[in-house]
């Protein structure tokens, strides 16, 4: 447990990026819950792509909840009734076969889950190092990830293919725990007030960056949610696949290590920039995943430049904004993302042909560069001119 004096530990914010993980948790297995909603649970592809969706976008409606919320309400009271109740609503979707039902049902486990996610961006966001903050938030979902990945199989023959929602229900109860062990935070005491106002300047690049990332994440997440059927349809083997996202999903580890231990230092833009060329070149190069050497190496460009891409991204909202409200609209951004991916690979899906869905994304992860260019070169001009004048 954290010394009760120190909010500023590692562990402390190691604590905080598990909980503000854990409420939409899925998107780091989504291939593994696609993958059992379109196999043993019985749906077909494009019904799988649609549950996940309807998941991400209740998860939209939460965040939104969440930024009228946020300054209003003590933020743990709420988020531990509401973990409560997830966790419940996540058990429970075991004896749910029926796809109108079960659309409904995850429609509503993404509501109470995007509330969590968004009061816990918040108070990410005006913790005292933002970088460090939101690059453990990646750190531990692309840890999280590829150990449920790996573990899934085993699951499955054990518990059926329902077997994931137990994990997402295990997940949010570890949260719910790790709420007692949290240090009175600044945040506890006195929201920041807003600084983001009449500013157009801030405005336009808030919301540059923030089309940035909600392009970033539909391109990302459509690849994602979709990565293990397009390994499988090119007869690579289900637990070879399993194994491929699982190891190279680890390379999102070492992504999200470059904030943690760059901070803002050696400047943002190089690494946004290296992270959405390498995220290009992925979606191109699983056009060719017949060939087992090229899918892996389009899943290792994508996982290692994706964790570093966002946190570096979400890092730019929250110092533009150290009321964490922009950090909490960012995270309803990103929700958007999370199911507009999914949703959109699955009206692409040509038969077993992924090919349209690809090349749509790469072109998405274009336009998402040309969004943050100009934000994030500012921003960091911003502080280095800061830096220059305090120094």
């Amino acid at each position: 447990m954290p010394d009760k004096t120190d909010s500023n530990s590692l562990l402390t914010y190691i604590l905080l990026a598990f909980i503000a993980m854990a409420g939409l948790s899925y998107i780091n297995f989504m291939p593994g819950v696609v993958n059992a909603l379109a196999g043993s649970i019985g749906f077909n592809d494009s019904e799988a792509g649609q549950i996940v969706a309807f998941n991400g976008y209740g998860g939209i409606l939460g965040s939104s909840i969440a930024i009228f919320l946020v300054r209003r309400f003590p933020w743990k009271a709420i988020m531990m009734i509401t973990m409560a109740v997830l966790v419940v609503i996540d058990v429970c979707t075991v004896w749910i076969s029926d796809y109108s039902v079960m659309l409904g049902w995850r429609f509503l486990s993404g509501v109470l889950g995007g509330l969590c996610v968004g009061f816990a961006f918040s108070i990410l966001a005006r913790q005292d190092d933002p970088d460090r903050a939101f690059g453990l938030l990646l750190f531990i979902q692309f840890s999280i990830g590829p150990m449920v990945m790996f573990v899934l199989p085993s699951l499955e023959s054990m518990l059926g293919g329902y077997s994931v929602f137990f994990v997402m229900a295990g997940l949010v109860f570890l949260s719910l725990i790790f709420m007692f062990c949290l240090p009175k935070l600044l945040t506890d005491i006195a929201p920041a007030a807003p600084t983001v106002a009449a500013n157009k300047n801030i405005f336009g690049r808030s919301l540059l960056l923030l089309l940035a990332i909600a392009f970033y994440q539909i391109a990302a997440n459509a690849i994602w949610a979709y990565v293990g059927l397009i390994g499988l349809r090119a007869e690579i083997s289900n637990e070879n696949v399993n194994l491929y996202i699982g190891a190279t999903g680890l390379l999102g580890i070492a992504g999200a290590m470059l904030p943690i231990i760059n901070g803002n230092r050696a400047g943002r833009l190089f690494w946004v920039v290296a992270g959405m060329v390498l995220s290009t070149a992925s979606a191109v190069l699983l056009n060719f995943s017949h060939i087992v050497a090229l899918y892996i190496t389009a899943m290792s460009l994508l996982f290692f430049s994706w964790t570093a891409v966002q946190s570096y991204l979400l890092a730019v909202t929250a110092e533009l904004d150290t009321s964490g409200r922009l950090s909490t609209i960012a995270s309803v951004v990103a929700s958007l993302g999370f199911a507009t991916g999914p949703l959109l690979a699955s009206f692409l899906l040509d038969d077993d042909n992924f090919s349209n869905m690809l090349y749509a994304c790469a072109i998405i992860f274009v336009l998402s560069f040309l969004f943050l260019l100009n934000p994030v070169r500012k921003q960091e001009q911003t502080t280095a001119t800061a830096d220059f004048v305090a120094y």
